[in-house]
């Protein structure tokens, strides 16, 4: 069910066929980052939130909203035609412009997360082993934002409008939640590089191919009964080209592997926007935004 709901998610944020998933030519959904990664629930005690956040991105850097709900259907693989938000789902209290808050106690969710259950209260088995909880998001920004017209609006309208659904669990208090990593930095240049400047002052020749490199926090990666978990990065950029949208620090067969990629700035002046998304396979995601200046 998550997979699927991940694939939801990807082709929320995905560019179409003449254009590439690594570059960010319109309003896109890169991510969306739960905080706590998950919900525990412990018998008698206050029931727990979680605030939603949407990695939602514009290349000419056009405010975005997104409105989040708890769709009604809890179809673990929902249709395309579901409208969450909409009139088939319970609105989040937004936190911010592209934040909302997900709380257990609230009594609005209650008839859906009951119907989810088979109509009665999650009982203890389930919650034991644990229930996905389907969000759906919409996330807008203005159309026509660039000095040659920029992206088109939806049918036509004046917004972009992306949708897609992401997925929380809820199980109780029989195993330590799963928690978010956390990216320390990325870092441009041969033999591990140095750190991209968070005010935006690192310069890069034009048509210079350059090593992107994310690093992890220290405590990024937690213990499994399968091992240490496995990260996964996505990379994305308003300009330029990347030799690979994705990385991953274990191969297939349980070795460490390297995560960089190589990155070609274009040969246009100018400034910027890298975006990494860090991906622990089980729930957990964070993401990291830099601006760089190409400049001779």
């Amino acid at each position: 069910m998550r997979a699927a709901l991940m694939v939801s998610l990807a082709c929320a944020g995905c560019a179409t066929d003449l254009e590439k998933q690594s570059e960010v030519v319109k309003l896109r959904v890169l991510a969306v980052r739960a905080d706590p990664a998950e919900l525990v629930v412990t018998d008698g005690g206050v029931p727990p939130r979680a605030t939603f956040t949407a990695l939602a991105v514009e290349p000419s850097g056009a405010p975005t909203s997104v409105r989040f709900a708890l769709c009604i259907d809890q179809n673990p693989t929902p249709s395309p035609t579901l409208d969450c938000p909409g009139a088939q789902g319970v609105d989040l209290p937004p936190a911010g412009d592209t934040s909302a808050v997900f709380d257990l106690g609230d009594p609005r969710f209650l008839p859906v997360l009951s119907a989810s259950a088979d109509g009665g209260t999650p009982d203890a088995a389930v919650l034991q082993e644990g229930i996905a909880v389907i969000i759906g998001f919409a996330a807008t920004a203005p159309a026509h934002t660039e000095p040659d017209g920029g992206p088109a609006g939806a049918d036509g309208g004046p917004l972009q409008i992306v949708r897609g659904y992401t997925t929380i669990v809820v199980h109780d208090d029989s195993r330590p939640a799963n928690r978010n990593p956390d990216l320390a930095s990325i870092r441009i240049g041969p033999d591990g590089g140095v750190d991209i400047a968070a005010d935006g002052t690192t310069a890069v020749p034009p048509s210079s191919v350059q090593r992107l490199t994310p690093v992890p926090a220290p405590d990024a990666k937690e213990a499994t009964a399968d091992g240490p978990e496995k990260l996964g990065y996505s990379f994305f950029a308003t300009a330029g080209s990347l030799s690979s949208l994705r990385s991953t620090d274990t191969t297939a067969t349980g070795e460490p592997a390297d995560t960089f990629v190589d990155w070609t700035a274009p040969s246009a002046t100018g400034p910027l926007r890298l975006w990494v998304v860090v991906r622990d396979g089980r729930g957990g995601t964070a993401f990291l935004e830099r601006s760089i200046s190409v400049s001779p």
